[in-house]
């Protein structure tokens, strides 16, 4: 009788571990991709509202705010959302998408700085071979994409936006 008891007793203990880790949260992480395509959550010419409603569930805070004064030159208004905990490259990261006029123009998601070189073959495996490579950024203009090293992080832009981020690229020193 007492293997029966010693028996139930470890079972109810296994249910009872079970149902407790379903309620963490870091139980139930699922596997975070190392792919480097743009995220579904990046859709642009999305306005501010469509973006947020987009990133429910996928950021851990979320933060929206008005740039005053824009830091983009001849703009009407820039805002920003600022998404805690988005998923990307095996991790979880703030990824910061900007909007002009009310309309999604680019999307930076920081990385650590030890991650650069894994996060440029990444790119490089993707979409191939940089289009421009400066001192601190590989850009590949054909996928609207970049990597920078100084801030690290990744970077998606709009075709809109192409002009504007590739003349501030090239301004850049080139890469040695």
């Amino acid at each position: 009788m007492s293997s029966i008891n010693t028996f139930r007793s470890c079972m109810a203990g296994a249910v009872a571990a079970i149902a407790l880790s379903a309620c963490n949260p870091i139980e139930q992480q699922e596997s975070i991709s190392m792919d480097v395509g743009k995220p579904s959550q990046i859709s642009f010419g999305s306005t501010v509202s469509e973006i947020q409603t987009a990133l429910n569930g996928y950021c851990s805070s979320v933060d929206v705010r008005q740039i005053d004064p824009p830091s983009i030159p001849n703009v009407e208004s820039q805002w920003q959302i600022d998404c805690q905990g988005f998923g990307y490259f095996g991790d979880k990261r703030l990824a910061e998408f900007v909007f002009v006029n009310d309309a999604l123009m680019l999307t930076w998601i920081l990385v650590e700085a030890d991650e650069i070189p894994a996060l440029e073959k990444a790119f490089t495996a993707k979409f191939g071979a940089p289009t421009t490579s400066k001192d601190t950024i590989l850009a590949y203009a054909n996928n609207f994409a970049a990597v920078r090293n100084d801030t690290p992080e990744a970077l998606y832009y709009s075709e809109t936006a192409a002009p504007f981020v590739m003349d501030r690229i090239n301004k850049l020193p080139d890469r040695d």
